[in-house]
C-alpha cells in the first residue's frame, strides 16, 4: 500500500490537521469538531486534482464559502503526500470565497518540481515559466503531458478516492438506466445499474455482485436472497422467494437493507489499494447488521490493500475496536494539531480494561467540552 499522509491548516474546524489513515479506521469526535469536514478534504483534494478548483471547491459541500481558523488573511493550506510526492495548495480565502489565484507547489523527494504563488499570474516549471490552463491545476497539467511517471502514485491515490454519503430517496427509484455502471456513485444514485452490470458479466467483474449477495444475506437473514433485474428495474427477492411476485421494487426496501447494499456495493467495486471513505455507516443499521458489514469491510481490506475511513459516533461501531484503538482517530477542535490516534492519547494498558465504545459513551475521549458552572447551577446544585 502506498503511504498516504493528508494535512491541512485553518479549513473550517481544523485548524492544523495532519493524519495518515491506514486499513479500517475510525474518525471520531464531538459535534461540530471536524469529522465530516474531514471528509470534504478528500473530496476537494480530489475533486481540484482531477477536474480543477471549481469542482474540488463544490465537491467539498460549501462551494467557494471555506471558513478559516485563524484571521481574514491567512491562507487555507492543503497538501497531500503519496510515498515521495507531495502536492501543496495555498487557498487566499474570505467570508466570499476564494480572493485570487491560488498557490501550488510539487515536490519529488525534497525537489521542488513546479510553484505558483498565491495572486500570481504565471508558474513555474523546474524554473521556467509556464501560463496558467484554464480549468486544470498545474500538477495536472505537468501529469497529462506524459513523461512524469513519478506522479503516478499521487495520480492513483486521488483518481481512485471515493467518499460516499448516500441519497436513499434516488435508490428507492430502483432504475438501472444510468451511463456509469462499473462503479458506484457518490450518493449511491446508480446502485441498480452496478449491480446490474455486475450480474450480466461476473467473470469480468470478478463476482462481485455474488460477493454483495453473499455477505448482504449475512447482515440480513430474513430481507434477501437475490436481486433480479427486469426492463430497467430491480427487485429485491427474499429467503425462500418462490414466485415472481415475491420480488418487491426498492422502494418497499427497508431504510437498513439499502443502507447495506450500498455500502456493500461501494466495497466491492474499490480498485486495490484504493481510499474510500463513509460518513456515519452506523445509520439505519441494526447492531448485527453493523458488526456483519464491519467484517466484510476488513475482509476486503485485507484483499485489496484497501483504506476505509469511517466517521462514527456509534459505541457499537467503536467496541468492534477493541482489539485496534490506534485505527481510532480522536478529533478535538480546539486542540493545537489533530487527530490523535486513541492509544497515543490515552495508555493503551488502561483502554484494555474497557469496551472502547463504554469509554466514549462516559465522555473519556472525543467528547464535547464541558461548560463551567454558573453561580446559579452552584445553588441549585446544593
Amino acid at each position: 500500500m502506498s503511504r498516504l499522509e493528508i494535512s491541512c491548516r485553518n479549513f473550517r474546524r481544523l485548524k492544523d490537521f495532519s493524519w495518515a489513515p491506514g486499513a479500517v479506521s475510525l474518525i471520531v469526535g464531538p459535534n461540530g469538531a471536524g469529522k465530516t469536514t474531514t471528509l470534504d478534504l478528500l473530496r476537494f483534494l480530489r475533486g481540484t486534482f482531477i477536474s480543477g478548483h471549481e469542482d474540488g471547491l463544490h465537491a467539498a459541500h460549501g462551494g467557494d464559502h471555506f471558513p478559516t481558523r485563524g484571521s481574514s488573511d491567512d491562507l487555507v493550506i492543503f497538501e497531500v503526500r503519496v510515498d515521495d510526492v507531495r502536492w501543496r495548495l495555498l487557498l487566499p480565502m474570505s467570508a466570499a470565497g476564494l480572493k485570487g489565484r491560488y498557490g501550488e507547489e510539487l515536490y519529488c523527494g525534497d525537489r521542488l518540481i513546479l510553484r505558483a504563488a498565491a495572486y500570481s499570474e504565471t508558474w513555474t516549471l523546474e524554473g521556467k515559466t509556464q501560463p496558467f490552463d484554464d480549468v486544470r491545476c498545474c500538477a495536472r497539467v505537468l501529469w497529462d503531458r506524459g513523461g512524469s511517471d513519478w506522479m503516478r502514485p499521487l495520480f492513483q491515490a486521488l483518481y481512485d478516492l471515493r467518499t460516499y454519503d448516500f441519497w436513499l430517496h434516488t435508490v428507492r427509484e430502483g432504475t438501472t438506466r444510468e451511463d456509469a455502471v462499473k462503479f458506484l456513485h457518490g450518493t449511491g444514485r446508480n446502485l441498480w445499474a452496478v449491480l446490474a452490470n455486475w450480474k450480466q458479466a461476473p467473470l469480468r467483474y470478478r463476482g462481485q455482485f455474488e460477493w454483495v449477495m453473499q455477505h448482504a444475506r449475512i447482515a440480513f437473514p430474513d430481507l434477501i436472497q437475490t436481486i433480479e433485474f427486469d426492463r430497467n428495474e430491480a427487485y429485491v427477492f427474499p429467503p425462500g422467494a418462490t414466485d415472481p411476485a415475491d420480488g418487491l421494487p426498492p422502494r418497499r426496501q427497508a431504510d437498513g437493507l439499502l443502507t447495506g447494499l450500498l455500502q456493500l456495493t461501494a466495497v466491492a467495486g474499490a480498485k486495490p489499494r484504493s481510499i474510500l471513505a463513509f460518513d456515519e455507516m452506523e445509520n439505519q443499521l441494526h447492531p448485527h447488521a453493523i458488526r456483519s458489514i464491519l467484517a466484510s469491510m476488513r475482509a476486503m481490506a485485507r484483499e485489496r490493500d484497501l483504506t476505509v475511513v469511517l466517521t462514527t459516533h456509534s459505541p457499537l461501531v467503536m467496541n468492534e475496536f477493541d482489539q485496534e484503538p490506534g485505527q481510532i482517530w480522536v478529533l478535538d477542535a480546539e486542540a493545537d494539531k489533530c487527530p490523535m490516534p486513541l492509544d497515543q492519547l490515552k495508555k493503551p494498558e488502561w483502554l484494555a480494561m474497557f469496551p472502547l465504545g463504554e469509554l466514549y459513551d462516559r465522555m473519556k475521549f472525543g467528547a464535547p467540552p464541558v461548560p463551567e458552572a454558573t453561580p446559579s447551577d452552584e445553588k441549585s446544585n446544593s
